[in-house]
């Protein structure tokens, strides 16, 4: 299985790489959880998102690297992107948001910026798992 990132059906798998993906999930639950009189909690569970925080790193130049960045966010403020990754060994594909990023500076040539990773955290926009 290749290695590969899409976002919107946009391939950025010429000069980005996943370095690392991170799995998690979160139960969200509806507005009639809480806790009881006697303590104990009454759940009202919409279902679990089984979201990744993913780590690019600087494959083959800058421009890509860049263009991956610029398109993150261009399109944060979009309601949900569709993701596609593949790390080599598994592949994620759904409709998600993210509210932030962050990407590491690795060194400054000529006066450029050389971006050494970004980190996005993807949370689905439907869950995977529902009572």
């Amino acid at each position: 299985m290749p290695n590969y990132i899409k976002i919107n059906g946009q391939s950025f798998d010429a000069t980005v790489a996943i370095s690392d993906i991170e799995e998690n999930f979160s139960v969200l639950d509806g507005e009639n959880a809480g806790r009881s009189m006697t303590g104990r909690m009454v759940r009202d569970i919409i279902g679990t998102y089984i979201g990744h925080k993913v780590t690019f790193f600087n494959g083959k130049g800058n421009a890509g690297f860049d263009a991956l960045w610029n398109y993150l966010v261009a399109h944060s403020v979009d309601d949900y992107v569709m993701l596609e990754a593949a790390d080599g060994q598994s592949a994620i594909s759904y409709q998600a948001y993210y509210t932030s990023g962050t990407r590491r500076l690795r060194t400054v040539q000529n006066g450029v910026n050389c971006w050494d990773e970004i980190e996005i955290n993807f949370i689905p926009m439907d869950a995977q798992v529902q009572p």
